[in-house]
């Protein structure tokens, strides 16, 4: 309360009392006032993977528990698995649009397919994203909303440095799929390697040197190559990235080659690897007597390498790819710019390195772990850091 004060006088003066001044308020105990509550989207995806695979499946587990944790998406992720037929991605995409989904992921057959695919998104108003495979070489490729791969010509490249660090020359190769992309890559990634290095991929019959691109796409028989060749591809062999055909492939590979036709093998995934390392012990052989090396990096691989049971691989988690479209999809839903198409960080590891770099891999198969790491901040994978490339193309 405030009061006023007056002089004393020889006769009392009645005085006029001062207009009160309020105390004031005190809001000490008053809660903050809340900021408005971000809106919540509510939206249904569809998602189509070209075949059953763990690494897509897991890819989508990513996806949704980012989703399920964040209070601002109530989102519906519909996943279905084809059977690697164009026909199938057609037609589930053409689904997705008469349903009427809010967006589309598709895990592509072919870039054919997913330019046909594209056009009808767009003409619905509904916005494609691609992921696993590249599709920047199509002439519509800018009208799809995002995407995200993975650089598997870096892969090979850095497989391929380790081999040619332990000296191989007599290398088997065996790919997921001969000529698809994400394995035709590796393949051309591994050969350039040794290109890169100076080293000699042999002559051919009219006396011309053979390149990585050439070896990489005709894929010759080990007799074609002329010369003194410091790399020779003595086998080219498919496993379907499953464990039962690549042990199959390599047996017969060990069967044709002997023990000494061969001093190392490229094995695309670590599914595969697991049967080429069944195929091995099966004829006797140990695998630290070869040089071994994958692309995957599933932890399983981490222990391998730990052992020596394998000479290398390279973290490549579905994980982190679902983490990007999760992004992509939040931005765009939100209206707000993000980066549109996207390479993912690979890091390569060996026996001398693991130790060091495994608190900095990326889980693949523990997505439970992969989410921890996300909110603990122990790993990259906000898409505006710079170790995410952005990928080339007719985008």
């Amino acid at each position: 309360m405030a009061t006023a004060c007056s002089q004393p006088a020889e006769e009392p003066v009645e005085e006029t009392p001062a207009e009160e001044v309020p105390p004031a308020e005190d809001t000490t105990d008053e809660p903050p006032v809340d900021e408005p509550a971000a809106e919540v989207q509510t939206k249904t995806i569809g998602f189509y993977a070209d075949a059953a695979d763990s690494y897509y499946t897991l890819m989508n587990d990513a996806l949704v528990a980012l989703a399920e944790q964040d209070p601002e998406t109530d989102w519906t992720v519909d996943y279905k698995a084809g059977q690697s037929t164009a026909e199938e991605q057609l037609k589930a995409v053409e689904d997705f649009i008469t349903s009427g989904y809010d967006a589309i992921i598709v895990i592509q057959n072919n870039p054919d397919t997913t330019s046909e695919c594209i056009e009808k998104a767009k003409a619905a108003g509904i916005p494609y994203f691609g992921a696993a495979h590249y599709f920047g070489q199509v002439a519509n490729a800018g009208d799809s909303a995002g995407s995200t791969n993975y650089d598997f010509k870096a892969c090979g490249v850095a497989a391929g440095e380790d081999a040619i660090a332990a000296g191989v020359e007599k290398l088997v190769m065996i790919e997921g799929v001969l000529g698809q992309g994400s394995a035709s890559d590796q393949s051309l990634g591994f050969i350039e390697a040794y290109e890169t290095a100076g080293k000699s991929l042999g002559e051919k019959e009219d006396g011309s040197k053979w390149t990585a691109e050439e070896i990489a796409t005709e894929k010759p028989d080990a007799n074609a190559i002329k010369g003194s060749p410091d790399l020779v591809v003595v086998a080219w062999q498919s496993g379907g990235w499953m464990s039962e055909p690549a042990q199959e492939a390599m047996s017969n590979v060990i069967s044709a080659l002997g023990n000494d036709g061969w001093d190392g093998a490229y094995v695309q995934n670590n599914p595969m690897v697991e049967g080429a390392m069944l195929a091995m012990d099966g004829a006797g052989l140990t695998t630290e007597n070869y040089w071994l090396g994958s692309c995957n990096g599933r932890e399983i691989s981490w222990g391998w390498a730990k052992d020596g049971k394998i000479s290398m691989d390279v973290n490549q988690p579905p994980t982190m790819e679902g983490a990007i479209l999760y992004q992509q999809l939040k931005a765009y839903f939100s209206g707000a710019e993000f980066r549109k198409h996207l390479h993912p960080y690979i890091t390569p590891y060996n026996q001398s390195t693991i130790a060091d770099l495994e608190p900095s891999l990326v889980p693949i198969e523990d997505v439970p772990g992969f989410i921890a790491k996300v909110n603990d901040g122990s790993i990259v994978w906000d898409i505006s850091d710079p170790k995410f490339v952005d990928v080339p193309g007719n985008w």
